[in-house]
Order: structure tokens, then sequence, then C-alpha cells
């Protein structure tokens, strides 16, 4: 029997964004760590644009 084989290394790069409201601004420019990463935590992401990135490795014959 014979086969090509080859490894594939997929990744999907993503930008998202949520928009603050203004309760939520006031808190962040607090500075309070917790408090934005309790914003961040919650937060409703939408997402912006994506792009995905394929790394396809050389076929390798193999004879068995």
């Amino acid at each position: 029997m014979a086969k090509l084989t080859r490894n594939v290394n997929y990744a999907n790069y993503r930008w998202e964004e949520y928009v603050l409201t203004e309760e939520e601004l006031v808190q962040w420019k607090t500075g309070d760590e917790d408090l934005q990463q309790e914003i961040i935590d919650n937060a409703d992401w939408d997402l912006v644009r994506d792009k995905p990135i394929d790394d396809y490795s050389e076929p390798k014959f193999v004879e068995e």
C-alpha cells in the first residue's frame, strides 16, 4: 500500500471589539484593574474581522 501524508497547522486570528456603556467607561477610567477585568469578562464581544491561516507541510510518500 502507498499513501501520502502531511501535517496541517491551522490558526484563525480574530479581531473583536466591545463598545463600553457610559457607566463602564467611568469605571474603566478609574484605573481599578479588578473593575476593568470584570468589564472584560462580562463583555459581549463582536467579531470585527478574522483571518484564517493554513500551513501545509510538503506531502511525504510512504510505501508499506
